[in-house]
């Protein structure tokens, strides 16, 4: 890149490059570089998300050691790094918990909920499949279990080990709408497979009258011959 004033644009290639993708628990099996890796970023926009998600990556983010001050609320609720607002207030105003943009401006990530939402959730989910078949009970814990897949940028330069842990790492729950709609696709499922059940049934119970009206067609076909060689042999005997 030339020094000259207003030359910004470069035509060659990167002169340096990393023959292997950098790995920030390759050395750090800390608790918390675990914690940091599996950390969902919420309430905050998508430019302010792929910044800290950055900062994650490439080790340069610095966790909170005491809470710090809302800028809207006052307190001291602020427990995320580089957040000026805490989560309630985020929430409340719609607003993006970092750069204070709001939800009409840009999309904002949906908060993780707290462990009281978890546990409502939960009872709420599990009375909602009571009534569900023990396969279909099974499905569901299992989607619930699982998560769904963070939208994050691939490496093609980590192999399959390594991208299985990463999506697994990165995966997040499910919204309560997302279970909602697993619920109501599992019931339009069972009520399809009862309709097949009673098709089914109705296909053969008509076999059955097929066969019987068959059957006994045959018997009186089976009369009517017998009948006729009689008549033939008093007939041959006169």
């Amino acid at each position: 890149m030339s020094t000259q004033r207003g030359n910004a644009s470069r035509t060659r290639a990167q002169k340096h490059k990393n023959r292997h993708v950098f790995k920030n628990d390759l050395h750090d099996k800390t608790p918390q570089q675990i914690r940091l890796n599996k950390m969902h970023v919420s309430t905050v926009c998508q430019r302010c998300k792929e910044v800290i998600e950055w900062k994650i990556k490439y080790k340069k983010y610095k966790p909170l050691t005491q809470a710090k001050t809302c800028a809207r609320c006052q307190q001291r609720t602020v427990r995320k790094a580089y957040h000026v607002i805490c989560r309630d207030c985020a929430v409340k105003d719609h607003v993006c918990a970092k750069c204070l943009k709001s939800a009409d401006e840009v999309a904002i990530e949906a908060p993780e909920p707290t462990p009281q939402e978890e546990q409502q959730l939960q009872v709420e989910m599990d009375r909602l499949i009571k009534s569900f078949s023990e396969r279909k009970r099974r499905a569901f814990l299992r989607f619930m279990e699982k998560g769904r897949k963070q939208e994050t940028e691939e490496s093609t330069e980590l192999d399959e080990e390594a991208r299985e842990a990463q999506e697994k790492a990165t995966r997040v729950r499910h919204t309560r709408e997302e279970l909602l709609e697993k619920i109501k696709q599992l019931n339009l499922a069972g009520e399809a497979d009862e309709d097949d059940d009673e098709d089914d049934d109705d296909s053969d119970l008509d076999s059955d009258l097929d066969s019987q009206n068959c059957d006994s067609d045959c018997d009186e076909d089976s009369e009517e011959e017998q009948q006729t060689t009689k008549t033939k042999d008093r007939l041959a005997n006169k």
